[in-house]
């Protein structure tokens, strides 16, 4: 029988017991996929994020005015970060519990953020997936990933299959078989959701600066301007290439005759409108500013290269570009991960915090940090 590490609590207290929250938070874009995630994050209505770890996204997504809520099954992270929000975000929420059996009524979430999660199900994502499904209302919004077959999970484990044929050969003793997690491609991701009654509105891969991370035993040496990866990253992260990338990553649609605008919150979009945006939006908005952000032909990009391990940005006064108001960057949040000043009261306005998310994102890649 195939010891399965994925679902077992304990591995996950080991884990996330020697990592804090503040460092996730400020290593940003150590795992890519940010500047998909804020994209099509909903702005009205509830959304949960349905295996949030250390909650770095919760902290995140709630400085953009996004009602979110973290959900975990490990017990000693729930209670770590009810103490920890007093420091960081009082009100915030983390709720334990399981997420093939989420505490939230049939058709009543906006949004559901799944990164890194569904995979670990020996038995494979489909009642997680349906879950989303069940508590999602018409329109919702499903952003999901996993670990894609990158190029290194390729090399990886074509190696390790030619040193089994050689232990065979050789009569040597082969481990027994410890699952942990799949890795799937953007294409199987998405035959999973549809499977389960989404529309898949985008499945691609991304992140493929992670890769060359873990080709390099995660030292972070290999990264730096001037060194191959950095370079081959930075290049193609907008090709086709992409889709050897580190992670696929899926935005798909709760489908109903009449759903929830995401532009506007209102029940009066229709699917049709799928057929020219990513994601439901009414007539109404069809000719505005932020629909065309949302054309199924715009690519998601960031807005520069990555800084990679830069020093903690201390706060330091700054000029507000849309208020003109003077401000202080924040002591944790730094600049919000933007390469434009903004005040923080503004980044609460969709209006504001959409073009942001969509033209503005400034890669940051810090080392993870372990206690």
């Amino acid at each position: 029988m195939i010891d399965n590490l994925g679902q077992k609590s304990s591995i996950w207290d080991n884990w996330w017991g020697g990592i804090t929250t503040l460092s996730e938070i400020q290593m940003w874009d150590y795992y890519g996929g940010r500047q998909w995630i804020t994209k099509y994050c909903p702005r009205y209505g509830k959304v949960i994020e349905a295996g949030c770890g250390a909650g770095r996204y919760v902290f995140y997504l709630r400085r953009l005015g996004i009602d979110i809520e973290g959900i975990d099954f490990s017990d000693s992270l729930i209670d770590r970060l009810n103490e920890e929000k007093s420091i960081i975000d009082k009100n915030a929420v983390f709720i334990k519990s399981d997420v093939t059996k989420l505490p939230f009524e049939d058709n009543s979430l906006s949004g559901y953020i799944s990164l890194g999660v569904v995979e670990h199900f020996i038995e494979g994502p489909q009642k997680a997936i349906a879950e989303a499904f069940r508590v999602l209302r018409p329109g919702g919004i499903a952003i999901i990933t996993t670990p894609n077959k990158s190029w290194f999970i390729r090399v990886s484990k074509f190696i390790t299959g030619i040193k089994t044929i050689i232990k065979k050969i050789l009569f040597r003793k082969i481990s027994n078989a410890k699952f942990f997690q799949y890795e799937y491609t953007p294409g199987q991701l998405k035959k999973f959701l549809k499977q389960q009654g989404f529309y898949v509105s985008r499945a691609e891969g991304c992140d493929l600066l992670y890769p060359f991370n873990e080709a390099g035993k995660f030292k972070g040496d290999n990264l730096k301007p001037g060194k191959f990866a950095y370079w081959f990253a930075d290049r193609f992260e907008n090709t086709w290439i992409k889709r050897y990338g580190a992670q696929s990553i899926t935005i798909s649609i709760k489908l109903a005759p009449v759903m929830y605008c995401f532009l506007s919150g209102k029940l009066i979009a229709t699917p049709d409108s799928l057929g020219k945006f990513d994601v439901p939006i009414s007539k109404e908005m069809y000719n505005t500013v932020l629909a065309a952000q949302y054309h199924k032909e715009e690519i998601v990009r960031y807005a520069s290269s990555y800084s990679i391990n830069p020093p903690m940005l201390e706060p330091e006064k700054r000029v507000c570009e849309y208020s003109g108001k003077e401000y202080l960057t924040d002591k944790i949040f730094e600049d919000f991960g933007f390469n434009k000043n903004v005040i923080q009261e503004l980044l609460l306005n969709p209006e504001i915090n959409i073009p942001l998310c969509i033209s503005h994102i400034k890669p940051i890649f810090r080392k993870r940090i372990h206690k």
